[in-house]
């Protein structure tokens, strides 16, 4: 209770974009094989208490694979993937249907462990942006450098940068700047790399580790981030404000440039 008083404190009175017209958005958290993040069902809380108190969305919560066949994944305007791992999409014909539902319009929102969400569909990896999930600490601290200020999506940050805390994932390919619209990245100058064990592959040759971006997929639009680990993210006044911009980007109410810059 105590929890959910501190959650419901810090959600955003307004979104930062009036709706076009109203938008459904699945949350959805299936974890295939392992046991899930344990910030998943604060996320889930956050998306239904942003989405009633600001009128941007209304949330559906589900783990029924189900829920992504063409028949129901239609109906919504946009899927946030919550820490999703595992082969969430349950054959060829959905995996089909999903690519098919972002191309023609729909919308995409992963945080964290959705980099490592059906690892066997290649395509998968390009809607997203990234594949790979390296990492250190779960409470790294680094230095977040904000690419763009005037980004509608970052403008909870300021002008950056900002410190903090969570666990960050180092990312491979088909991650390039050439391909998605970096917003929030590791400033690797002021922070130490070095933080503790590395779980799998932590270094680029390009020094070059970014935190969170948008994308394009044919009309789709997406909006990524590595934050999402811990629960005290969706614990965050800012937190939520970013995640509510990136959101609302993906259901296309918030014009931004997805550029790759």
């Amino acid at each position: 209770p105590e929890e959910r008083t501190q959650l419901e404190s810090v959600i955003p009175a307004t979104a930062p974009a009036k709706p076009k017209k109203a938008r459904k958005l699945l949350v959805f958290d299936l974890n295939v094989g392992r046991f899930g993040h344990p910030s998943i069902p604060y996320a889930n809380l956050a998306m239904q208490l942003i989405g009633a108190k600001t009128g941007a969305w209304e949330a559906t919560v589900s783990s029924d694979p189900a829920i992504l066949h063409p028949a129901s994944l239609r109906q919504y305007d946009a899927v946030y993937l919550n820490n999703t791992i595992g082969d969430i999409f349950s054959n060829a014909e959905v995996r089909d249907a999903f690519a098919s539902y972002m191309a023609n319009g729909g919308g995409l929102i992963g945080n964290h462990a959705t980099t490592v969400t059906a690892t066997d569909w290649k395509e998968f990896g390009n809607i997203l942006g990234a594949r790979g999930a390296s990492h250190r600490l779960t409470d790294e601290r680094v230095t977040v450098n904000v690419e763009d200020p005037a980004h509608p999506v970052t403008k909870a940050f300021g002008a950056g940068p900002f410190e903090y805390a969570d666990e960050y994932f180092r990312f491979q390919a088909p991650w390039s700047r050439d391909k998605v619209r970096v917003l929030l990245s590791i400033d690797s100058r002021k922070t130490d790399m070095n933080q503790g064990r590395c779980y799998g592959q932590c270094y680029r040759d390009d020094n070059d580790y970014a935190v969170a971006w948008i994308q394009q997929y044919g009309k789709g639009r997406v909006f990524y981030t590595t934050l999402g680990h811990n629960p005290h993210v969706f614990q965050n006044k800012q937190m939520l404000e970013f995640f509510t911009a990136g959101i609302q980007y993906a259901l296309g109410d918030l014009e931004a440039d997805a550029t790759p810059k």
